[in-house]
């Protein structure tokens, strides 16, 4: 399967199902309770004979309850004596009910506070980012995607329901309208890399690149268009990038009847290799800058091919030549069988740092 990812960053583990648990320490009490009503019903019934299993369990509840209505014969001495111990023992079984009742509601308000105290302590440690606004099928799918390749991410929906499933796997997470500026602030949109935003309508997906891109400059915002005529609204309102689905779908279609084995490639080498596309990016101090990629010779030291070089300026250079100096700020686009980034990662910590060129080739 053809993966695109940058580096691995962070997880958070699975939660745990409390109400399992819950189900489990109310089930020994309520039994308790269930069984003392039986033994004391059959109890009625052996002391004495006229009552019928319907008066025996009214004598049960009413003793239990101790509502003080009439019994519904009259009691002899240990009708008397049998009455007192189900009053007592009803009372002492109830009391133990109730209080289990109450500290497991009141213990899940605390961990329902603590719980989202400890998402909120999360999502304020996390820095460059993703949020993934909307988790609708299109949201899912693309926190799905940048979870397989272990990217911090923040989900932030309005839906209780969905905010719940994205919990459950593991995602972090902000419950709330994305239009607003708190919920953005939420999710950490300042200190975030990236904005991906796929709500179901092409004005809420307006109004969030707006609000973002003032609330953070640098930031890469993708946007959905639903409409076709809403992409050039969307860069006009600060999207980095706008994916239309009914576009990217019609020239895969088209590319399946024209390019059907490019197609299989790409998507697909689900038979044997697997193949994957990665990005690494050249900061100011990196030891690749100032050398060729001859002299790096990545093909056989990190088993990576570079297909081609973004520059800092913006300009791609596609299939560089083996002369071809890299720079500060260039975005590496490679091939390999996985792992690529990690790879030239561990290579880069491995040289030693060279002269700064005098030139390189932009």
């Amino acid at each position: 399967m053809l993966q695109i990812g940058r580096k691995a960053i962070v997880r958070m583990a699975s939660p745990s199902r409390p109400e399992h648990r819950w189900a489990l320490r109310l089930a020994w009490p309520v039994g308790a309770l269930v069984l003392f009503i039986l033994v004391a019903a059959v109890g009625y019934r052996v002391i004495d004979s006229r009552y019928s299993w319907l008066d025996a369990l009214y004598m049960t509840v009413i003793s239990i309850a101790t509502v003080g209505y009439r019994e519904v014969h009259a009691l002899s001495a240990q009708g008397r004596a049998w009455t007192m111990f189900v009053i007592l023992g009803g009372l002492v079984t109830g009391a133990v009910v109730m209080s289990m009742l109450v500290a497991m509601i009141v213990e899940g308000q605390v961990r329902t506070i603590l719980g989202r105290r400890q998402l909120e302590s999360k999502i304020a440690g996390l820095s460059k980012h993703v949020i993934v606004c909307g988790y609708g099928r299109m949201g899912q799918l693309v926190a799905t995607e940048l979870a397989a390749a272990k990217q911090s991410i923040v989900v932030m929906e309005s839906d209780p329901e969905r905010t719940r499933a994205a919990g459950a796997l593991g995602l972090l997470y902000v419950l709330g309208d994305a239009q607003q500026e708190e919920t953005l602030q939420a999710a950490g949109i300042t200190r975030a890399a990236v904005l991906v935003t796929a709500l179901p309508q092409d004005a809420q997906n307006v109004f969030v690149t707006l609000s973002a891109r003032k609330m953070n400059p640098e930031l890469r915002i993708i946007a959905r268009a639903i409409d076709m005529s809403a992409q050039d609204i969307l860069m006009k309102a600060g999207a980095t990038r706008v994916v239309c689905s009914h576009i990217l779908g019609a020239l895969k279609m088209a590319a399946v009847v024209l390019r059907p084995a490019v197609v299989d490639f790409v998507d697909g080498a689900r038979e044997g290799v697997k193949i994957a596309m990665d990005q690494f990016e050249l900061s100011a101090d990196s030891k690749f800058v100032g050398r060729s990629l001859e002299d790096l010779a990545m093909p056989k030291r990190a088993g990576v091919q570079i297909c081609a070089v973004k520059r800092s300026s913006g300009k791609t250079v596609y299939q560089p030549e083996p002369e071809f100096v890299l720079a500060a700020g260039d975005v590496l686009v490679m091939v390999s069988r996985g792992g690529g980034a990690a790879a030239v990662e561990e290579l880069e910590a491995k040289l030693h740092r060279p002269i700064p060129p005098t030139d390189a080739r932009r």
